[in-house]
């Protein structure tokens, strides 16, 4: 007997069909929570670990937001307006922290960081030895306000925070030098404090001088957000522990078979859709596989990079042995057979594939942090 199931997919939700036996790991939508006391105006009077933004602002004259870019949520839109007010009378500048990401624009920048730029200003290394560059806009602000999402992130351990800075207006020596740090055991999901990846993007950031952040925290069906402000370590831990609470699963047996999914930009392409296979890791078996099932309309991204970099330096190490990886994707078998992923054309091709009596359906992955249960 077969049911139906709905995953992310993309850019709209789609409906699968599964075996009845098929397990769901999603946590159940919360009542409705008071977010009050973590609404913007009241994380920005209450920030953690610092003086309030306008007692900030009333220092200085120059002033650099950075926000996310498109392969990230839309932070940008819903703190600029109550932000910019608070900034009048200062020399503002918006840029999108694109770490090594394409070139983009946004009506809300005023420009976008070119991590190969040959003018970023050389800062120094890290105790890791990344060397440490950003642009001279960046560093000439009396002050720097980094916007972002605290969620679970494969080797950062979550995001938010720093990452803003560092990689997001980088250079790419440095960026690069930083992720080859997930090969660390303990740069992993949901793991912050003594996480090598992590710790070097704040010893990073904090190179560039003073920086104040601004993050969000969704809960799981990003109905409710909650905003934490303040210092860019200290207020980030206060948001890790809040999302914890939210994204934390704990689960008792593990599957033969896998299915990720979610929604985009998480889904994009699979640059960004190989984020879905720590929490996949968590949860198979040796000798299983994971179906990746990602819209990806975006393409793959570049190969090279997906097999090397994110593949086998930081997949590889946390999967089972003798593991397999499909995609089902709207890109066609001759790329997808370019990378490290099997090709199948629909879930049920997939299906054909694997062992069907112990599946286990995330379908929401890149809000999730699965915790074994020994």
């Amino acid at each position: 007997m077969m049911r139906h199931f709905k995953i992310g997919w993309g850019r709209h939700p789609r409906s699968i069909r599964l075996p009845e036996s098929t397990r769901i790991l999603r946590k159940a939508k919360p009542a409705r929570v008071d977010v009050s006391g973590f609404d913007l105006n009241s994380a920005l009077r209450r920030p953690v670990g610092c003086s309030p933004l306008l007692d900030l602002v009333s220092q200085a004259s120059s002033i650099v937001i950075l926000i996310p870019d498109e392969t990230r949520f839309d932070v940008a839109s819903l703190v600029l307006p109550t932000l910019i007010p608070m900034l009048d009378g200062k020399s503002v500048s918006i840029g999108i922290a694109a770490g090594k990401h394409p070139f983009q624009s946004s009506e809300l920048s005023d420009w976008c960081h070119n991590a190969s730029a040959t003018d970023l200003v050389f800062l120094g290394k890290t105790k890791r030895q990344t060397p440490v560059a950003y642009p001279e806009v960046v560093l000439k602000a009396d002050l720097r306000i980094l916007l972002g999402e605290i969620k679970p992130h494969y080797f950062a351990g979550f995001s938010g925070g720093a990452k803003t800075l560092f990689p997001g207006v980088a250079g790419a020596e440095g960026i690069w030098k930083n992720h080859r740090l997930k090969a660390e055991p303990d740069s992993q999901l949901g793991q912050v404090s003594a996480n090598p990846c992590r710790l070097d993007m704040e010893e990073a950031a904090e190179m560039a001088g003073p920086s104040y952040i601004i993050n969000l925290v969704r809960d799981i069906e990003g109905d409710s957000i909650y905003y934490i402000s303040g210092h860019t370590v200290a207020a980030h831990r206060v948001g890790v522990d809040l999302a914890r609470s939210i994204y934390e699963t704990e689960v008792t047996t593990k599957a033969d078979t896998v299915i990720v999914s979610d929604r985009t930009p998480m889904t994009m392409n699979l640059y960004q859709a190989c984020k879905l296979i720590p929490p996949a890791a968590r949860v198979l078996k040796p000798g299983g596989t994971i179906i990746l099932c990602a819209e990806c309309p975006d393409g793959l991204g570049p190969t090279t990079v997906i097999n090397e970099s994110i593949y086998r330096l930081g997949l590889r190490p946390i999967l089972p042995d003798s593991h397999k990886v499909i995609l089902v994707s709207d890109q066609p078998e001759e790329l997808v057979r370019e990378t490290f992923a099997e090709y199948a054309g629909s879930i049920d091709d997939a299906l054909s594939k694997v062992e069907t009596n112990n599946i286990l359906l995330l379908p929401y992955a890149g809000d999730m942090i699965p915790v074994p249960q020994t």
